[in-house]
């Protein structure tokens, strides 16, 4: 199911779908009517969808494929919507050759932002997402020039994760739910052992 977190429950997500052919999007549904209208043939994978913060209309078959794809990077309770625009990001730069392995998301933002970052881990590379006035800033380090990382706990069930680029200079994502952190650290510790 796609959701949204609110401090109280759950907001299901509401899609408009605009079928070939015809002038006018209809909606709101819910993933599951959505479902439901493909199982009967009443809509196909090629017809589009549009929710908000998904950025453009694009086919069904594509947004539920994506869906799909990144439903395994929220096993740890992060921010679903969040996760898909980390995928979305981080898919539009890296090859075909290169995994995505895990995403993590800040559970609030820090003292000076206003948005959550996202850690990203692939096969090859770490990185942060920042949230900007217009779009997002992707901040790629290779895993060859990642020294060390590094996880701290800060208590009430939030931790810092850290990498260290060449002994020089480090760089911090806190205020990330601990049981994510420490899956970022137990990734970075075998990543850099195969690199090593």
């Amino acid at each position: 199911m796609i959701t949204t977190e609110t401090q109280e429950q759950p907001i299901e997500i509401q899609f408009s779908i605009l079928k070939r052919g015809e002038p006018d999007s209809r909606g709101p549904f819910t993933e599951q009517d959505i479902l439901a209208q493909l199982n009967a043939g009443e809509i196909t994978s090629e017809d589009m969808v549009f929710y908000e913060g998904l950025g453009e209309w694009k086919p069904i078959g594509e947004v539920f494929e994506i869906q799909e794809q990144i439903s395994h990077f929220v096993d740890d309770g992060q921010d679903k919507q969040k996760v898909a625009v980390a995928f979305r990001e981080v898919s539009n730069v890296v090859g075909s050759e290169e995994d995505i392995f895990y995403i993590a998301v800040q559970a609030k933002a820090g003292l000076l932002g206003k948005t959550k970052q996202c850690v990203i881990v692939t096969d090859t590379h770490v990185f942060m997402l920042h949230e900007k006035r217009v779009g997002y800033e992707l901040e790629a380090h290779l895993w060859k020039t990642v020294t060390n990382t590094l996880m701290r706990d800060e208590g009430r069930g939030l931790g810092t994760f850290s990498i260290l680029l060449g002994g020089e200079k480090r760089v911090d994502v806190c205020h990330i739910p601990l049981k994510q952190v420490q899956r970022l650290f137990q990734l970075s510790q075998e990543i850099k052992q195969s690199i090593d």
